[in-house]
């Protein structure tokens, strides 16, 4: 007998040092892949295992969710693979979790999902570049009890894979991860976004415009708020959308 597919609880994590196009159209085809409803966007607050996030872990969530209003409001930049306009509803809509706090310890993704765990079958989304450094996480031999991970692997990319010595077993389809409890991986072949927070934070401390690379209300975020060394613009309608998302602190 089959087995019975669930709803899946999809999850992009990241430091979000800042959120980007790129981040959000993961999540989406990631999502979209997987026919889920949801996906959300987890904040690492504190990422143990990286360099400090220039930002404070309060404005990039701040940013996070100006970032996700934008998205479930349709006000993106289209790109090849959107489906036609206006027909945004079938995108899945996207979720800004803090669940590990701004104010919190280091963040960790294996506690992060221990935490959420109980309802739906979590997957993990992650790029190929993410993927190289897994066997590095903390605790990571107890990933594959927790979740299943969709990756995202971008055209011609070849290397090793290190799932399988992590006991995650390869499915045929991101669908099929909803046929099981967790530790199943399935790798994505779609198109993503070639934009990473490096560039991102390069080109704004260059003094050049970025606001190609980012959803137009972090873009002035950013600039009001003076992140990433960008001169400060502040006008009054930057000020209303700082105080919309909380980050007038």
């Amino acid at each position: 007998m089959a087995a019975t597919r669930r709803n899946v609880y999809p999850i992009l994590g990241g430091t979000f040092d800042p959120v980007h196009l790129g981040h959000l159209h993961a999540a989406r085809a990631g999502g979209a892949a997987l026919g889920a409803s949801c996906v959300t966007l987890l904040l690492a607050a504190r990422p143990w295992h990286r360099a400090p996030p220039q930002a404070s872990a309060r404005d990039r969530a701040a940013m996070l969710r100006l970032a996700v209003d934008d998205a479930n409001a349709g006000r993106l930049p289209a790109t090849a693979n959107d489906p036609p306009q206006p027909d945004v509803q079938r995108h899945p809509t996207l979720r800004a979790s803090e669940q590990e706090g701004v104010d919190a310890g280091p963040s960790y993704t294996v506690s992060t999902l221990a935490a959420i765990g109980g309802g739906e079958p979590l997957v993990w989304l992650l790029g190929d570049d993410a993927l190289a450094s897994i066997g590095s996480w903390h605790r990571v031999s107890e990933l594959a009890a927790l979740c299943h991970l969709l990756v995202f692997r971008r055209a011609g990319a070849a290397g090793p894979d290190p799932t399988r010595a992590l006991g995650f077993r390869p499915v045929a389809s991101a669908a099929a991860l909803g046929r099981h409890r967790c530790g199943r991986v399935h790798h994505l072949a779609a198109p993503t976004l070639d934009i990473s927070a490096t560039r991102v934070r390069e080109r704004i401390a260059g003094q050049a415009d970025a606001s190609a690379l980012l959803p137009a209300r972090v873009w002035a975020y950013i600039r009001r708020r003076g992140l990433y060394g960008a001169a400060r613009t502040p006008r009054p309608a930057d000020h209303a959308l700082g105080d919309a998302a909380g980050g007038g602190q």
